[in-house]
Order: structure tokens, then C-alpha cells, then sequence
């Protein structure tokens, strides 16, 4: 038996059929080899970064072993997911990505005034050629 699915539901689904699969892979890997256990993040955010091009300083700790550079990005999420940019970052040993440093089409929270928007800072700690991450951890925020 089949099951038919129109092009407009089959695109719909799409973005959550594809971050299922890759949040299972990324559970799968962190399991097998603990990888992702320690990671956190915080993220010093000011009023300077607000519906600014630059970005706040991140700290890591508990960075997995292999970790060559960070892929950052700032969405938006709720009703609807926006991308506000991001940048990477290479491991230079120092467990922070500086304020400033995110410069790939970067553009910080900026809610309607009056209203607040939720927000999260995707860190992922990537490993050489590898295009599945060693961890990825989130920093959820509310902008006012």
C-alpha cells in the first residue's frame, strides 16, 4: 500500500522530516562515542546587539576532542523560523568565539517593537571534514 502525498504537503514536510533524521544521527553519534555529554554554551548578549550586525561573545566549555572550527547561527522560532546568519569559528583553544566575530550575513534579534520573539543561538563543534557535528547545543533566549 502507498501513500499519496501532494508536492505542496510532500515540501511542507520536509523541514521536519529532515531535522528528525538529523537529530537522531546526532543523538546516534554523541551516544556511540559521548562526544556531546559535556558542551555548553553561554552567550553574553547586550543592547548593543540588538538589530545589530554584531554578534555577542559565545563561551564553550566542554569541548569535544577533533573539534577544528564552530558553525553558529541565530534563528528565530515560534509560528514561523527565520534565519538571522551565523558564521564559524575555528577552535583556537581559547573556548570563545569574541563579539564580533559572526559575520556571515549575521543580523542580531530585532522583534517588532512592543512584542517579544524567541530566539536560539545553534553552536555546532565540527570536526574537520566531517559534515556531521561532534555536538550541537542551543542557547534559547526571549528579545523584548
Amino acid at each position: 500500500m502507498f501513500l499519496r502525498i501532494s508536492c505542496g504537503a510532500a515540501r511542507a514536510m520536509l523541514p521536519v522530516l529532515l531535522a528528525a533524521l538529523l537529530l537522531s544521527a546526532c543523538a546516534a553519534k554523541d551516544d556511540a562515542d559521548g562526544a556531546q555529554d559535556g558542551m555548553t554554551i553561554s552567550v553574553s548578549l547586550r543592547d548593543v546587539h540588538r538589530c545589530s550586525r554584531i554578534s555577542p561573545e559565545i563561551q564553550l566549555s566542554g569541548i569535544p576532542a577533533g573539534t577544528t572550527y564552530f558553525d553558529v547561527r541565530l534563528v528565530e522560532y515560534g509560528d514561523q523560523e527565520n534565519f538571522f546568519g551565523g558564521g564559524s569559528w575555528p577552535n583556537d583553544g581559547t573556548s570563545t568565539i569574541p563579539e564580533g566575530g559572526l559575520t556571515r550575513h549575521y543580523r542580531g534579534p530585532c522583534p517588532p517593537a512592543g512584542q517579544s520573539r524567541n530566539y536560539a543561538f545553534v553552536v555546532s563543534a565540527m570536526g574537520g571534514r566531517d559534515i556531521q557535528p561532534l555536538a550541537v547545543r542551543l542557547y534559547r533566549f526571549t528579545q523584548e
